[in-house]
């Protein structure tokens, strides 16, 4: 099968699509498919180049709308690819346009990934999701054969889905088990950061006004709120524009000691950070946290996860189990969290780990592949 996956980016561009796409078709060509990836150029230069038997073409872009890269050539570039199914990714509504006008053009069908809904960044941009949503999307998301949901919480709550339901499907996002692992040491880490005698909680996740949702300021505002953070450090992993203003509010909350932002970490340190770590936190703000990769890489390398009851995170975390649930944008609720597993409950905190692995060996990439795979049958055989 010739499957042609389009997306904004791809590795070494990080982002929770970014994974997605590659692990993906990274186990759809072990199970013997011919993958072609279709994204933007950053950071790389445009051009066509073979990655793990996948081939990649980056086509350059122009300018970006919003967060969302314009690709002049992804047209015709979709026109003449050899295809027997496109593989549209969600949220960008340029490549889901395109993806799918293309696909009824062509008659080749095509399927979409909903990561998650239009995040309304700004008040302006609030204002296009909304014009999008209700004028633009309604005639396009009709021309793919099946959307795919990757958890059963996002796709019952989307109101952007709810009218297409007999077209959507749910299949998790996975985790790299093997790359991810409670055999991997984070001992490196530690004393690259002094961190020996500290607890540790993670945070992973860009720094960006398009990551904002992520929340890494309500998690600040929690760790001034803690009765005593002497024996705590908070290790950011990510990098973006808003650094500086982090920094600044982490000073103004007079927590700067027991913060530590270490930048973006490259692919094969990734692990070791998680193993460092004694849990990761993922405060996100609302719904345009589609599911919460970090949530699944941590609990692989056995760590507890403290995540919001919001989009598709509970999905991922089942409350007490591998982790716990907190209200959004409620600093106090995470704060006491925290100081209830990092100060008293060392047993619990173990515990929730090794249930996190155990859920993690269930949601393998592996088996991503072959239900994806699977999908894509049934849309041929339609």
């Amino acid at each position: 099968m010739r499957v042609v996956i389009v997306n904004s980016f791809f590795p070494p561009w990080r982002g929770g699509a970014e994974t997605y796409v590659h692990n993906l078709a990274r186990n759809l060509r072990r199970r013997g498919h011919e993958i072609t990836v279709v994204c933007g150029d950053q950071p790389l230069e445009a051009g066509t180049r073979e990655v793990d038997g996948l081939i990649i073409r980056r086509l350059h872009i122009t300018r970006k709308i919003y967060g969302t890269p314009i690709m002049p050539y992804l047209f015709l570039r979709l026109l003449r690819e050899p295809a027997d199914i496109m593989h549209a990714n969600f949220p960008s509504p340029y490549i889901a346009f395109i993806t799918a006008f293309v696909s009824k053009l062509r008659r080749v069908p095509a399927v979409l990934t909903w990561h998650n809904d239009l995040p309304p960044v700004t008040r302006t941009a609030g204002v296009l999701v909304a014009l999008h949503d209700y004028l633009v999307l309604p005639v396009y998301l009709k021309w793919f054969r099946k959307i795919i949901a990757t958890s059963d919480a996002y796709a019952r709550t989307s109101k952007n889905l709810e009218h297409v339901l007999p077209q959507v499907e749910v299949i998790r996002n996975g985790v790299d088990i093997n790359r991810f692992n409670p055999k991997i040491s984070g001992e490196r880490i530690r004393g690259k950061f002094k961190l020996d005698g500290y607890k540790i909680v993670l945070f992973v996740g860009a720094l960006t006004e398009w990551h904002r949702y992520k929340g890494l300021e309500v998690l600040l505002e929690a760790l001034s709120l803690l009765d005593d953070e002497s024996h705590v450090r908070l290790l950011v992993v990510g990098d973006g524009m808003l650094k500086s203003h982090y920094q600044q509010v982490a000073s103004a909350l007079s927590i700067s000691s027991t913060v530590i932002f270490a930048g973006d970490a490259s692919d094969s340190d990734l692990p070791e950070y998680y193993a460092c770590s004694d849990l990761l936190v993922l405060p996100s703000k609302d719904r345009s946290e589609g599911f919460g990769l970090t949530l699944l890489e941590a609990n692989a390398t056995g760590k507890p996860v403290i995540g919001s009851h919001v989009g598709g995170i509970p999905s991922v975390i089942r409350d007490g189990y591998n982790g716990l649930l907190i209200p959004p944008n409620d600093p106090r609720t995470l704060a006491s969290k925290l100081s209830e597993l990092l100060d008293r409950d060392g047993h619990r905190l173990i515990e929730m780990g090794k249930n996190g692995r155990v859920l993690a060996e269930t949601l393998d990439w592996s088996l991503v592949a072959r239900n994806t795979e699977k999908l894509y049958e049934s849309v041929l055989s339609a």
